[in-house]
C-alpha cells in the first residue's frame, strides 16, 4: 500500500504523547492526581468513504495506525453527489400560487433525494466503522457524518470545511474516491484536496 501524506507529524506526536513516564514522580495523596489531571486532548482525523477499493484500503490504514490508541477521534464521512439537474431551481411561474406549490414540491423532491443517498451510503460507512472497531478503535471514537450535496466546482474545498469544521488536523482519502468527480470534470478530488490543503494535513491512499 503506498501513502502519500503532506505530513503524518501532528498524528504521531498526539499518539507519543500518550505515553506520560511517571516513575520519578513524588507520590501523592490518593485523589490528588484524580484532582489536578487535566483532559487529555483529542485529536480529531476526517476519514472520506465510499465503495472504491483505494477508500477501504484507506480504512484499513487508519485503523492499523490507530487500533488501541487512545486519543483519537475518526470521523466517516461520506460526500454525497450534486442533485441532478431536474432537482434544481426551475424558472419559476406567472401565477404565485402555482409558484408557491412548485416551488414545495421541489424542496420535497430535494429532501428525498438526499435522504436517499444517505440511506445508499450507509452500509459502506457502517462497514468502515466496523473495520476500524475491530482494528481496536473505540466504538465512541468513531463518528458516521455526510456532507449535503457538493457543488462539483467546490467538492474539495467541501471536504477541507468539513475538516476544519470538525477539528481535524489530519484528512485521510483513497487516491480514487468519488470517481463520480472525474466522470464529470476529468480530474481527481483527491488531487485537487492537495493543491488547496492548507492548515490540513493530507494521508493520500492509492
Amino acid at each position: 500500500m503506498r501513502i502519500r501524506s503532506q505530513s503524518d507529524a501532528s498524528c504521531i506526536d498526539a499518539a507519543t504523547n500518550l505515553r506520560t513516564s511517571v516513575g520519578d514522580m513524588a507520590p501523592f495523596p490518593p485523589n490528588a492526581a484524580k484532582a489536578i489531571s487535566p483532559e487529555p486532548e483529542v485529536e480529531s482525523l476526517l476519514l472520506v468513504v465510499d465503495n472504491s477499493p483505494s477508500s477501504k484500503r484507506a480504512v484499513q490504514y487508519v485503523g492499523k495506525f490507530l487500533g488501541h490508541r487512545r486519543g483519537f477521534r475518526i470521523h466517516l464521512l461520506r460526500l454525497i453527489p450534486p442533485l441532478p439537474p431536474a432537482l434544481l431551481e426551475f424558472g419559476g411561474a406567472e401565477d404565485s400560487q402555482l409558484e408557491e406549490k412548485l416551488e414545495a414540491e421541489l424542496r420535497r423532491d430535494q429532501e428525498n433525494w438526499i435522504a436517499s443517498a444517505r440511506e445508499s451510503a450507509k452500509p459502506a460507512l457502517e462497514e468502515a466503522a466496523k473495520v476500524l472497531h475491530k482494528a481496536g478503535v473505540v466504538r465512541n471514537g468513531i463518528h458516521i457524518d455526510f456532507s449535503y450535496p457538493v457543488e462539483i466546482r467546490n467538492a474539495a474545498g467541501t471536504l477541507l470545511e468539513q475538516a476544519r469544521a470538525k477539528g481535524c488536523h489530519t484528512l485521510v482519502i483513497g487516491h480514487t474516491a468519488h470517481s463520480w468527480l472525474r466522470e464529470i470534470t476529468g480530474g481527481d478530488l483527491a488531487e485537487h484536496i492537495l493543491r488547496h490543503a492548507h492548515g490540513v494535513s493530507v494521508w493520500l491512499v492509492q
